[in-house]
């Protein structure tokens, strides 16, 4: 195994980002950044409700791409089942997975791979890791394998953002993650870190119990930082391979926002899609998983109650920032009725071509959405 000069590494991290304060993209550069975009970006969705969209995803040079989640054993054994993953990827594609095919395998794996190369549980999830990318590439091997998230810079560095952090904090959070994830994205065929937004600047409120420290600016700020902190690192330890990160046009958990609500379209150019460009994105996989939420949330109440519940995200949480977004604030008196999922179906299917037109015009113009009213 070749050794990676890690001061060079970070030489070129550091310097990709802006060496004085890892300054990211602005607001009011970001349409300049879209210059920067050659060749022209991958897109990725992992589902359109809308058969008739899917067209139009096509139109916009948009393909289909698969996560497979991780076997239910091993959140406790930290041992990949290949047989079922194997059973998995064949149930869901017949066989036939697209050409985009992402493994997630987040708990204990992220936890372990953070505890010292010499660790057992590190050595473990290694191997497990490696044996399960191998067995699919051979399996499938016209298929591009990757696993989710992975590198996995922490958001927060003892309390600050990658945009105030120490540059030596940085470096050493750098150094470790790159050395803890390179057998891995070693196996990749094409790189994807998660750079979603879980917080929301409007919501920085004094005093509040939910409030997030700082300005709306300076939350913006450390957003866009630590997106191009993974971004860059990622775009580093891939040697050429794609990165295509996730994103996703929804507030996601884990930080302080309005839990599954839609992000503004300009707030999502300028705080995902611009920094992870100017950092060396060659695309991006839109994360959603909007089927199943429309599937959970149309649902009779008690089959609703039987559905596990994810923190901030679960079947309320979704009725709730759906009725924002596509009823007016009016909840529907019946989650059941079939023009309930038909205007979800379509509506979602809107605002992720939408997503991908945006995109799309800014990458070709630098022309960013409208800023909200």
């Amino acid at each position: 195994m070749p050794k990676i000069k890690w001061s060079s590494l970070l030489f070129c991290l550091l310097t990709l980002l802006g060496l004085q304060q890892w300054n990211c993209v602005p607001a009011s550069t970001a349409s300049a950044t879209a210059a920067a975009a050659v060749p022209q970006l991958l897109l990725l969705y992992d589902g359109l409700p809308e058969a008739a969209s899917i067209a139009r995803a096509m139109s916009l040079k948009a393909e289909v791409w698969m996560q497979i989640n991780q076997d239910a054993p091993s959140y406790k054994s930290g041992i990949i089942d290949i047989a079922a993953v194997t059973k998995e990827v064949e149930s869901k594609t017949g066989g036939r997975p697209p050409t985009w095919m992402m493994l997630d395998f987040e708990e204990p794996f992220f936890a372990n791979l953070s505890k010292g190369q010499d660790s057992p549980e590190y050595k473990l999830t290694i191997q497990t890791m490696t044996e399960c990318i191998r067995a699919m590439k051979a399996r499938w091997p016209e298929s591009k394998w990757t696993f989710y998230g992975i590198p996995n810079l922490p958001y927060w560095i003892e309390g600050k953002g990658w945009a105030t952090a120490p540059d030596d904090q940085k470096k050493v959070m750098l150094k470790s993650m790159s050395e803890a994830v390179m057998p891995l994205v070693r196996e990749c065929d094409w790189v994807s870190v998660s750079i979603y937004d879980c917080y929301d600047p409007s919501m920085v409120v004094a005093g509040s119990p939910n409030s997030i420290r700082g300005t709306p600016a300076s939350v913006r700020e450390d957003g866009r930082a630590w997106r191009m902190a993974q971004v860059g690192l990622a775009k580093l330890l891939a040697h050429g391979k794609p990165v295509i990160p996730n994103v996703c046009n929804f507030w996601v958990p884990g930080g302080v926002a309005p839990y599954c609500r839609l992000i503004q379209p300009r707030a999502f150019i300028e705080d995902q899609i611009a920094p992870a460009v100017q950092a060396g994105a060659n695309g991006f996989a839109l994360w959603t998983g909007i089927n199943y939420r429309i599937s959970i949330v149309t649902q009779d109440e008690e089959k609703a109650a039987t559905i596990v519940t994810e923190k901030n995200f679960g079947v309320q949480d979704w009725r709730k920032a759906f009725t924002a977004d596509y009823f007016k604030g009016k909840a529907p008196m019946d989650w059941t009725d079939p023009q309930v999922k038909q205007t979800l179906v379509a509506e979602t299917s809107k605002a992720i071509i939408q997503c991908f037109t945006n995109i799309r015009a800014w990458e070709k113009t630098g022309v960013l959405p409208p800023a909200a009213p």
